[in-house]
């Protein structure tokens, strides 16, 4: 059903044929604001059309119209209009259950942030580790090397020395 479509909901009564028909009809929220635009507070200000979702509130969810300065405690007028009708007791439960299992994942989504951050920085301390292992590595390859050409030219020193001495040995 688009937002701007009317239906027909019709109840069957059981004692005789009076039609117990009605219409309702659904709002999208740019028809809500321009049929409730201007209203004002008693500051004579446009009030804002907000949601109620304060802890502790009886209907949270539930559009309300109040002072624009509701921040500022010295100057709002404490106007206060509630725009749709009171919940149903079984809204009610479903919104508070709906809120713990929000709450519930919340701090599921939290204590996997806290986990990501301490693996984070485990990390961090991994790669620094690493790369100082790999510096000391460079460092024993190049010595390493240093002491292979050593070794390579006292083998080179030696041969010669014994060429030389051969030489010597059989002319």
């Amino acid at each position: 059903m688009s937002s701007s479509q009317s239906s027909k909901f019709s109840v069957k009564n059981p004692y005789g044929s009076i039609d117990n028909s009605f219409k309702t009809k659904r709002e999208n929220s740019s028809e809500f604001e321009y049929r409730f635009s201007g209203i004002k507070c008693k500051c004579d200000i446009e009030s804002p059309c907000q949601e109620a979702w304060k802890e502790g509130t009886l209907d949270p969810g539930r559009k309300i119209f109040g002072c624009s300065r509701y921040k500022d405690p010295s100057k709002r007028c404490n106007f206060f209009l509630w725009v749709d009708p009171p919940y149903s007791e079984r809204a009610r439960d479903v919104i508070k259950g709906l809120k713990m299992k929000n709450m519930k994942k919340d701090e599921e989504i939290h204590k996997g942030v806290v986990e990501y951050n301490f693996v984070d920085k485990k990390m961090l301390v991994l790669h620094e580790q690493c790369k100082s292992l790999e510096k000391k590595n460079d460092e024993l390859v190049e010595l390493l090397q240093k002491k292979e050409r050593k070794v390579f030219k006292y083998k080179f020193l030696f041969i010669l020395v014994l060429v030389w001495f051969m030489m010597k040995l059989f002319n």
